[in-house]
């Protein structure tokens, strides 16, 4: 394995700060990937350093997150004649599908009242009070009344429903045998349970955050991510302490991401500071979005301070003013980073920071009508394998 080159100085001021980081620039390295790849490599590999938190969000793997169980689903096994039906009605015309039509048995949704429980109360002592009340009422629920007079031969599977902060609720799948699962739900109906999703990164841009423990984080916590040329096609791998690939990311895309969020945690002091009360154990985050759409439509009655400031001091006119905004409002990225605050009293609100980070090159056109801004944003952008963004606005709320 080759000697690495050495780190610039702007990786080094990365890697040792105290503060919140993704991903460093890169270098070029000389490391010997025979033993990794198949394939033929091409070109040089290139190195970067990355987070702990980076390397959650690039994992492929299993994740595990806190959800409450409210409640359960119950599939029934369907009448025999509905599965003859079925069969038969695949080999008749379409039109003639109505005639063996059978009634399907509908699963069983069951949710319990705590559900509907109270808000969380100022007093600790009070809270248990009223829980243990809730405790005391679970024989009067019913959706313990139904679980005991479930005929289990009928049932086909048992699902747990669960439900976060935000009232998304999802399904839980267990194990064992109908009779266990009946269990599982009585015994932990309105706790907290483990629920284990594919992995971090759940849907094109969507990273769910819960499954990371921020109040762990160590800055100085690094992980090395490989870029290489295979076979003329770009990988990722990140490799573990033993200098061996822990795992391949699965989609080139999800770096870009990490640049932009690494830019964007740079130039937003406030979603710098969302990710600190996270580390802080203040708040538990809940999921990182990158979405390319343009969702915030700039205008002039809403602008982004540095335009709103150059708007009152500068008189434009109709054709400039359109210019600009249609600048505004295309080559925009947003990311949104959402979390619930441990305020400790009260019903817990989610909180969400958004950073619309905006590429230069959407600028080119008022460069002629206001030089001195472009210029003032142009030395804002620096060169990153994300392109060129700055920050064109903050929202909180």
């Amino acid at each position: 394995m080759g000697k690495k080159m050495e780190l610039s100085a702007l990786n080094k001021k990365t890697l040792f700060a105290d503060k919140i980081w993704i991903i460093s620039d890169g270098c070029f390295t000389d490391y010997d990937l025979s033993w990794v790849c198949e394939g033929k490599i091409s070109g040089q590999v290139r190195e970067y350093k990355i987070s702990e938190i980076t390397r959650y969000m690039l994992n492929p793997n299993p994740v595990h997150i806190e959800k409450k169980l409210i409640g359960c689903e119950i599939h029934y096994h369907q009448p025999l004649l509905k599965k003859i039906n079925n069969s038969i009605r695949n080999l008749l015309p379409g039109k003639m599908h109505g005639i063996l039509k059978a009634k399907a048995i509908p699963p069983e949704s069951l949710v319990s009242i705590s559900k509907s429980k109270h808000p969380p109360l100022k007093d600790s002592d009070l809270e248990a009070h009223v829980d243990s009340i809730y405790t005391l009422l679970q024989p009067y629920d019913a959706l313990f009344k139904r679980l005991s007079k479930l005929d289990t031969g009928k049932i086909y599977d048992v699902l747990g429903t669960c439900e976060d902060f935000v009232n998304c609720r999802s399904y839980l799948n267990l194990n064992g045998t109908i009779e266990d699962k009946i269990k599982y739900i009585v015994n932990n109906i309105s706790k907290s349970v483990r629920v284990t999703i594919k992995k971090a990164h759940i849907s094109e841009g969507l990273f769910e955050m819960r499954g990371f423990n921020f109040t762990s984080y160590d800055p100085k916590k690094t992980y090395s991510l490989l870029k290489l040329k295979e076979d003329g096609e770009t990988k990722y791998c990140v490799l573990n302490s033993d200098k061996r690939v822990e795992f391949w990311v699965e989609d080139p895309k999800l770096i870009y991401y990490m640049h932009l969020l690494e830019h964007s945690i740079k130039t937003n002091p406030n979603l710098e500071d969302s990710f600190n009360i996270c580390i802080r154990g203040e708040a538990k985050p809940l999921k990182i979005f990158f979405n390319k759409q343009i969702e915030i439509n700039y205008s002039m009655t809403h602008l982004p301070e540095m335009f709103k400031k150059v708007f009152e001091t500068r008189a434009m006119g109709l054709n400039e003013r359109d210019v600009v905004m249609n600048s505004l409002n295309s080559l925009q990225r947003i990311i949104s980073f959402n979390y619930i605050p441990e305020s400790g009293t009260g019903a817990k609100k989610m909180v969400t920071n958004i950073s619309v980070m905006h590429d230069v090159r959407a600028l080119k056109p008022i460069k002629l009508y206001l030089p001195q801004l472009y210029s003032e944003i142009n030395k804002k952008a620096p060169v990153s394998e994300a392109g060129r963004f700055y920050l064109l606005d903050s929202i909180k709320g």
